[in-house]
Formats: structure tokens, C-alpha cells, sequence
């Protein structure tokens, strides 16, 4: 949603803003602890407006697929506009719609989805 902040922890906010490198990993949560440890960023998003697909590239090599229309702010973006992104240690910000992305929004929504999937199916009585 546009002008929405983007989903990061405030220690590793503060942690990556800050000029102090001496940091206590065990009170980080476990996905920051993943982010810092593995020094993982987005390096590169693609766009599939006709299959309705956004590709999010991680350092790791990983690929999250996400749905366009799933965001709405981007699903009604220009083609321009989803082009000019900018990419930060926590997430991506398009500067003219004014929204951000977070790469901890990306992996907990990634981490929910292959949990959701490996939960076994109740049928109804």
C-alpha cells in the first residue's frame, strides 16, 4: 500500500543504520538473524505483467515469486513506474508511488506460504 513502511524489525533498523558494530545477535529474531548472517539483500526484481508475476532475486540466488495483483499499488503502477525502483539493505522503495517493500515482509510471506502448504488437509465430515 502506498506510503506504507516497510516490515523491518526496529533492532535491525537500527543495527544497519547504526555506526556501532557490536550488536547481540541472540535478541534478533530468527528471520533478521537469517537476513544478517547470510548477508542477504535484493539484487534484482523482474516483471511479468501478463502472467501477473513479480520475480524478487536475493543475493543467496534464491527467487520468490510473488503475484502483481497481489500489491495493489503495483498491480495499478505504470510500467515506468515499476521500473524505477530502488533497492536498500531492508527493501525496495518505488520513490514515485511512494511505497516500500520489505525483504522480511518477502521471507515471512515466503516462510507462511511453504508452511501452509505442508499442512495436512481436514476434510469435512
Amino acid at each position: 500500500m502506498p506510503g506504507a513502511k516497510p516490515l523491518v524489525s526496529k533492532r535491525l533498523k537500527d543495527f544497519l543504520e547504526s555506526e556501532d558494530e557490536t550488536i547481540s545477535l541472540p535478541r534478533l529474531d530468527e528471520f533478521d538473524r537469517f537476513i544478517f548472517l547470510n548477508e542477504l539483500t535484493v539484487n534484482k526484481l523482474a516483471f511479468f505483467r501478463d502472467m501477473d508475476m513479480m520475480l524478487i532475486i536475493l543475493s543467496n540466488r534464491m527467487v520468490i515469486n510473488r503475484q502483481l495483483s497481489a500489491y495493489r499499488f503495483l498491480d495499478k503502477a505504470t510500467d515506468d513506474q515499476l521500473q524505477e525502483y530502488t533497492i536498500s539493505a531492508t527493501g525496495v522503495h518505488w520513490p514515485q508511488l511512494d511505497a516500500d517493500l520489505s525483504l522480511r515482509g518477502f521471507l515471512i510471506e515466503e516462510a507462511l506460504g511453504r508452511f501452509s502448504q505442508n499442512q495436512p488437509r481436514t476434510q469435512a465430515a
